[in-house]
């Protein structure tokens, strides 16, 4: 695979977490909806009651799993390219940015450490 690519499923197992989390927010609310919502049929009205319990928890419930499957790919997606863009190495052109500060910074601390110690010989001499 190239990188590209990879990164791409990086982004979509993020989305998918992030949807997880909607869903997982959506059917909170849809429980909550469903058990406050009060339309009492004279006849039916205790069923009635049990069934809003029961269908809240069925919405609670449909939620929270569907959630996690989606989260639960996500993860492993993310995982799975996260790896292999591990083994790829740094991009091309992330390489020469992050290293080039990095290298010009390390000789000028080590002429500072060296200037630091060769001061402290002399004198001791």
């Amino acid at each position: 695979m190239n990188r590209a690519s990879l990164e791409w499923y990086e982004l979509l197992g993020r989305c998918l977490i992030w949807v997880a989390g909607i869903v997982l927010l959506l059917s909170a609310i849809g429980a909550i909806v469903i058990g406050s919502s009060s339309t009492d049929i004279p006849i039916l009205s205790d069923i009635q009651q049990q069934g809003q319990g029961i269908a809240a928890i069925a919405a609670l419930g449909g939620g929270l799993t569907s959630s996690g499957l989606l989260a639960g790919v996500g993860a492993i997606l993310r995982l799975m390219s996260a790896e292999r863009l591990d083994k790829l190495g740094p991009a091309p052109g992330e390489s020469s940015r992050d290293e080039a500060p990095a290298q010009a910074e390390l000789p000028l601390a080590e002429s500072r450490r060296r200037e630091r110690t060769e001061p402290r010989r002399r004198e001791r001499e």
